[in-house]
């Protein structure tokens, strides 16, 4: 029978219980990581398997048995190699109980930054269903406590790459959504919003890299293509059979500003819609965060988006405000 409580307290931060369904994913004869067994004579943990040692059959039995019953534990110095493990099966996040809520986000990060740049590489209907598979796995996640979105925030990219972009704003804006639709807020629809969010740049991913980085002068054919990217993303969903209107709103919205002045289509105002309003204001934001150099605070770059309010909706400015400054900073 499986007694939690095996390990002393003080272990606790240095190493994690796994499981038994967690080892059943790893490679049967030869594991990545090492393993130690919590001998309860002593009270200790002892090294039991070497990382990429051979397993016979007898060990494995031994080995799944002893997991089950709370005795093989994993060191958190080799969390970087757990987490890379779990990231390509993610839904045994919601397997393990061992992990702490800051080391199951830098999972979440890993795996939805991999899954959007593997999307953005390749836009075809099986990259694109396994980033959606692991985005209702982190909205099954938020879902069960909503408060855990402001551990995610904590946790942001500060190197700037399109995947890193598209994790970020998917982040802020699932936090602004969650916020702004509170005893409204259902799982479909945030679940749609988050589709959207996390591939609202998929135009700007297809454009060569040598037009992005261009210093000079653009062509009129080089300028069409960066400002035409929101429609031509949604074009790529729509041929991938993606028709829900709040996820396209997302890539068609996330350059439009509510004074008019943005593009493709120079929207203003109410025509811009909740989801499209979302994204363009968790870009915007984002962009400021990474881009910035030196880089600003959170409350400078705030402050920023406050001077361009013409741009934005006030209430949704005022919900990001809220998120960050009187949330995180307390």
């Amino acid at each position: 029978m499986k007694n939690k409580n095996l390990i002393p307290e003080e272990l606790n931060e240095e190493f994690y219980q796994i499981s038994s369904e967690i080892l059943s994913s790893f490679p049967k004869f030869r594991l990545p990581l090492n393993l130690y067994l919590f001998k309860e004579d002593i009270a200790q943990l002892v090294p039991y398997y070497r990382a990429k040692e051979r397993l016979d059959k007898r060990k494995q039995e031994e080995l799944f048995e002893l997991s089950n019953d709370g005795y093989i534990f994993v060191s958190r110095t080799d969390h970087p190699i757990y987490a890379k493990h779990i990231s390509k099966q993610l839904d045994l996040v919601l397997v393990d109980k061992n992990l702490k809520p800051n080391e199951i986000v830098e999972i979440f990060k890993q795996a939805l930054t991999n899954r959007v740049a593997e999307f953005y590489d390749q836009p075809v209907k099986p990259t694109l269903e396994k980033l959606q598979s692991d985005l209702l796995i982190l909205i099954e996640y938020l879902w069960k406590d909503q408060y855990q979105i402001k551990s995610f925030l904590k946790r942001l990219h500060y190197n700037y790459s399109l995947p890193n972009m598209a994790y970020n704003t998917g982040i802020i804006g699932l936090a602004l959504f969650i916020e702004t639709q509170g005893n409204n807020l259902t799982k479909k629809h945030l679940t749609q919003i988050a589709s959207g969010l996390f591939t609202y740049d998929l135009g700007l991913a297809r454009i060569p890299k040598f037009i992005l980085d261009k210093k000079e002068n653009l062509t009129p054919d080089e300028q069409s293509k960066i400002h035409n990217h929101p429609i031509n993303g949604a074009k790529i969903l729509r041929k991938l059979d993606v028709t829900e209107s709040a996820i396209l709103q997302c890539l068609l919205e996330h350059h439009e500003f509510i004074d008019g002045s943005g593009y493709p289509r120079k929207l203003s105002g109410s025509e811009i819609s909740l989801q499209g309003g979302i994204a363009s204001l968790a870009h915007s934001f984002n962009e400021l965060l990474i881009k910035s150099n030196p880089r600003k605070s959170i409350k400078e770059t705030i402050a920023q988006l406050m001077s361009m309010e013409k741009k934005f909706n006030h209430n949704l400015i005022a919900s990001l405000s809220k998120i960050f400054v009187s949330e995180l900073m307390k």
